[in-house]
């Protein structure tokens, strides 16, 4: 005759009682952090290189609230049609090897909207198409002469970070006819917003900007009025 089974001890029960208890937990956890993570984490955005005129998207899991990254970021070229035409055809000049110089074009966090920084201004005319072509990229073909007066300017003002300027640039392009009539009207619009923001500069006290400013403008227009 068989002996009756004996019963666990009940520190033995309260031990396995625990284990699953704690294997749970964990899993449950795991399961909340890892949604957390991939509904809020996510984080994606593009950046441009005004030296070399390429843009690229990135994206890479963090981990919400703290940002702390937790993937590698992935990166995947975006360079418009546009900006490509303009390396090509030597209106824009890189410097030797790969771009050093980033600025943020736009970052989105999550499910929220994607936040847009100053280098979009740009990427939006790079962009820009019109009856299905790409507008910059037609018109520096058609005009090639006002190209060679326009895009080195752009290019100059984008590594400043002056997109703020842009807007109104791609309007008086538009409205010239010529290269003599583009140069003038550029000239005359810069000298006017480069005296306007070193005098915001000097009446918020930032001197040294002002001053780094005033020598960027001098050594692209006429010199310019004391301020």
């Amino acid at each position: 005759m068989n002996a009756a089974a004996k019963p666990e001890p009940p520190h033995r029960a309260a031990g396995l009682a625990r284990f699953w208890v704690l294997l749970i937990s964990t899993v449950v956890l795991a399961g909340v952090l890892f949604l957390i993570v991939r509904l809020g984490g996510y984080v994606e955005g593009e950046e441009f290189s005004p030296t070399h005129f390429r843009s690229r998207t990135f994206t890479f899991y963090e981990i919400p609230l703290i940002h702390w990254q937790i993937t590698p970021i992935r990166r995947d070229t975006s360079t418009p049609m546009t900006a490509l035409t303009l390396t090509q055809k030597n209106l824009i000049t890189p410097p030797p090897g790969e771009p050093t110089l980033w600025h943020l074009v736009s970052l989105k966090n999550g499910g929220g909207e994607p936040v847009h920084d100053d280098a979009a201004l740009l990427m939006k005319q790079l962009r820009y198409h019109a009856g299905g072509d790409s507008y910059w990229k037609t018109w520096t073909n058609d005009h090639p002469e006002m190209a060679k007066e326009l895009w080195p300017t752009i290019g100059k003002l984008a590594e400043r970070e002056l997109y703020i300027l842009l807007p109104r640039l791609f309007e008086i392009v538009r409205q010239s006819e010529n290269p003599a009539t583009l140069r003038s009207l550029v000239r005359g619009y810069l000298q006017e917003e480069y005296k306007s923001l070193i005098r915001d500069m000097r009446d918020a006290g930032q001197d040294d900007l002002a001053d780094a400013l005033a020598a960027e403008a001098a050594s692209d227009l006429t010199p310019l009025p004391p301020t």
